[in-house]
């Protein structure tokens, strides 16, 4: 039967236990510390007791502080404790011996001015290589752990603070000789006001490391930590130098080095927020295989939500909840690390799946954990696109997966609230009584004129038709009015060259009266001799010239 090692896991390694090459640094590294502890411990007897109380009470809280810029993506305990180590162990004593061979060289040339030449220019140089030595080895053999600038400066003041906390052990043994105030001067110096030196020196190694990680560029990857150190040093001896210049000096290089460590502090910050919306993003990916949900994603979002889930799953499933909880948020972490290191090509393929299909399982059964076992059947493991792979289910009913944390709810008691009044009321005013209107008169019709008055021909023919108005529904009809049609014709003595040509009697329909026969005299011009019509043509038949009796119809307006 397998057991799976969540360490390991988060770690990054493929196996139980420390890497061989962290485990010689840190042997090696806790001989030298030994041997310099030894060494002072003999020099300083009683004072080396003093000196170590007053280096550690610097060094706890300055410790605490940096573990807390790492609480989002926290560094394997191993790298740390390798880091410190070198710092205090190795950095220390390679750096006591050089200087103190340096010193001795320059004091022939120099005479009284070989301590400001050393402390400006041989210290600096000397401790800023020694400490830079372990970054630049994670940097070679473990570059995958560096993620990011915070992993930089964690890494570079883990490792300072380790060289500040030895040499703070010298330097408090160094001034005991001369007294309580002076020691009391030195300890309220070194370990009150300037603390913070060291690591921000290193830092500027450790940041450069970090920017160099995702270079393609093989020149980007080295200059850019080579600047870095020469930065540091830079910033190492600047401060060491403004002692020289009294306390107007020292001052300056404080609020130097204060505004560096402000602008390190705001970088982190920064990247801390870049980092949760990446594992967000990337979270969210893997919401189709059951392993997140969207109560995850909300829980993954801050530091104070992820505090609250692991006291909720304590509170509900022990230790090994709290445990689960904390690994399973860990994997979250790591998992969008390592897309990141993907992205950046630090890792190989091969290396991404194994190390994807290692969290993924560690998320499955740290879920299983804080959630209790009715939750077993959820997916295994899947990358994104692909369909989950199911475990088989414990329980013979498979439920969904519900969300891992759910905040607590406070009791809330509904307030009353008086109902709302309008704000303004409306002034009612009486109706306007308005007199109706009069219908204005209008002007009388104007009869139509018709556009167009046809010539009248020759013979003019008239007609009076006496009318009557037509008969009414609510009346009976009146008797049938005659219609005469009376032609009016020239006098003899006037119209002497016209003579009746045809008469005839036919039946006019009549509009408003009854039909009645009507007589019809036509006239025409008189001819020289013959037919009236001068063709000799009935006078009845249109089509030789006369006017029959639908033509004298048409005439008379039908």
């Amino acid at each position: 039967m397998s057991v799976m090692d969540p360490k390991a896991i988060l770690d990054g390694r493929t196996g139980r236990g420390v890497p061989a090459g962290a485990i010689i640094a840190i042997a090696a590294s806790s001989v030298c510390l030994a041997g310099f502890l030894g060494i002072f411990l003999i020099v300083g007897g009683a004072s080396f007791i003093v000196a170590a109380i007053l280096s550690l009470i610097t060094l706890v809280p300055m410790m605490a502080g940096v573990l807390a810029l790492d609480r989002l993506d926290p560094e394997p305990m191993f790298m740390l404790v390798m880091a410190f180590l070198w710092g205090a162990g190795t950095s220390t004593i390679i750096s006591l011996i050089l200087e103190s061979l340096g010193f001795a060289a320059l004091q022939p040339g120099l005479g009284d001015y070989s301590d400001a030449a050393g402390a400006v220019i041989l210290a600096p140089v000397i401790e800023e290589t020694m400490k830079g030595l372990i970054l630049f080895g994670i940097f070679w053999f473990r570059r995958r752990e560096i993620d990011g600038i915070t992993d930089g400066i964690v890494y570079a003041a883990t490792t300072a603070l380790g060289f500040a906390a030895a040499e703070n052990i010298v330097y408090y043994i160094s001034s005991a000789s001369d007294g309580a105030p002076a020691l009391a001067a030195v300890f309220i110096v070194r370990g009150i006001l300037s603390p913070f030196c060291h690591p921000v020196f290193t830092s500027m190694t450790g940041v450069a490391l970090a920017l160099a990680v995702g270079r393609k560029s093989l020149a980007a990857r080295i200059l850019l930590p080579l600047g870095g150190l020469l930065l540091a040093m830079c910033l190492h001896a600047f401060w060491n130098g403004s002692a020289i210049f009294g306390l107007a000096g020292l001052g300056l290089a404080f609020m130097v080095v204060v505004g560096v460590l402000i602008g390190l502090l705001a970088a982190v910050f920064s990247e801390r927020k870049r980092t949760v919306a990446k594992i967000q993003a990337c979270a969210a990916q893997y919401i189709p295989t059951g392993l997140v949900t969207y109560a995850d994603l909300l829980m993954l979002s801050s530091l104070d939500s992820r505090k609250k889930a692991r006291v909720w799953a304590r509170a509900t499933h022990g230790v090994s909840g709290f445990n689960a909880m904390r690994d399973y948020q860990m994997a979250c972490t790591k998992l969008t690390t390592l897309h990141d290191r993907a992205a950046n090509g630090t890792i190989s393929r091969a290396y991404f799946d194994s190390q994807q299909s290692n969290l993924l399982a560690l998320m499955r059964v740290a879920r299983q954990a804080f959630l209790g076992p009715r939750y077993m059947s959820v997916p295994m493991m899947t990358a994104p696109g692909l369909a989950p792979q199911y475990a088989p289910p414990m329980q013979p009913l498979y439920r969904p997966v519900q969300p891992a944390y759910q905040p607590a709810q406070l009791p809330y008691q509904p307030v009353q609230y008086p109902s709302a009044q309008p704000a303004y009321q409306s002034a009612q005013y009486p109706p306007v009584q308005y007199p109706s209107a009069q219908p204005q008169p209008q002007p009388p019709p104007v009869p139509a004129q018709p556009a167009f008055q046809p010539p009248q021909p020759p013979a003019q023919l008239a007609f009076q038709l006496a009318q009557s108005a037509p008969p009414s529904q609510s009346r009976p009809a009146p008797e049938p009015e005659t219609a005469q049609l009376a032609f009016k014709l020239p006098q003899p003595a006037e119209q002497s060259q016209y003579h009746p040509v045809e008469s005839d009697t036919f039946e006019y329909q009549s509009p408003i009266a009854p039909i009645q026969p009507i007589t019809v005299s036509v006239y025409g011009p008189r001819p020289a001799g013959g037919h009236p019509t001068g063709t000799g043509a009935p006078s009845g038949d249109p089509s030789k010239g006369g006017v029959g009796p639908a033509e004298a119809g048409r005439s008379t307006g039908r």
